[in-house]
């Protein structure tokens, strides 16, 4: 249910910074680039969101924004490693004040065929049933580039802090396009349990016995109209967030 008065939610909203920013030379120093006319994927404090060609510039920021500010203000409320399913309804539970309804959905338990449990394999598996087979080409060009990324490398490096810890991570994959001129995002979120260390939680592999994934996939629609008279509250109130915990992911 959207907030009676959205400027006030805004304004009192309290929020927490993810665990690790983005290095500078990630950003620049800048708020990112939005293209016009090409795909674009960015990570987003703990989540991974694309873009199809046809979204505008305004419409990518919107998406980027009011999801950074939800997550930030999840992390305020549930910053306990235990509580992710609350912080994931807390997260919903923004967007929805910030002008976007979201599907109702609940979690599942993925079942992996085989005695190896491979994340990426389960992150196509899941989104394909959910979304379609045309929502993982720009996924899978995303999957492919963070893939290609170097270990020290300074994005993929606060990604990883951001989604996990020794046992328990959670992230979230994204896809925004427009669908009847209305702007639609796609997400999966994505709960990871395992008695082995996790690393590189995207392309995490373990024996299916030490490990458990739940997930929940929704797609949510912004009431522009509501979210234009916070647009720039939502902006103002992110400031220097939006460059810590936003970076470009080159396709």
């Amino acid at each position: 249910m959207q907030a009676h008065d959205p400027v006030k939610f805004v304004r009192e909203l309290e929020f927490e910074d993810a665990r690790e920013a983005f290095p500078i030379e990630c950003g620049g120093g800048q708020a990112p680039d939005m293209a016009e006319g090409v795909e674009q994927s960015f990570m987003n404090a703990k989540s991974l969101v694309s873009f199809v060609s046809d979204i505008n510039g305004q419409r990518r920021s919107d998406v980027l924004n009011s999801v950074l500010l939800a997550q930030l203000a999840a992390n305020k409320k549930f910053p306990d490693e235990n509580q992710l399913v609350d912080w994931y309804k807390e997260f919903v539970r923004v967007l929805n004040n910030l002008g976007w309804a979201i599907e109702a959905a609940e979690f599942s338990s993925f079942e992996s065929n085989g005695t190896v449990f491979e994340a990426e394999n389960a992150i196509i598996s899941i989104l394909t049933a959910a979304f379609g087979g045309s929502f993982m080409v720009v996924i899978t060009k995303t999957l492919e580039a963070i893939k290609g990324l170097s270990d020290s490398n300074g994005k993929i490096t606060a990604f990883e802090k951001n989604t996990h810890s020794q046992s328990k991570g959670a992230f979230q994959i994204g896809l925004a396009k427009e669908v009847n001129g209305t702007v639609t995002l796609q997400m999966g979120t994505f709960l990871l349990t395992s008695s082995n260390e996790i690393r590189k939680i995207l392309f995490f592999k373990s024996t299916k016995d030490k490990t458990s994934l739940n997930y929940c996939s929704r797609t949510g629609t912004l009431n522009e109209e509501v979210y234009a008279k916070i647009r720039t509250q939502v902006q103002d109130k992110l400031g220097g967030k939006i460059t810590d915990f936003i970076a470009e992911i080159e396709l």
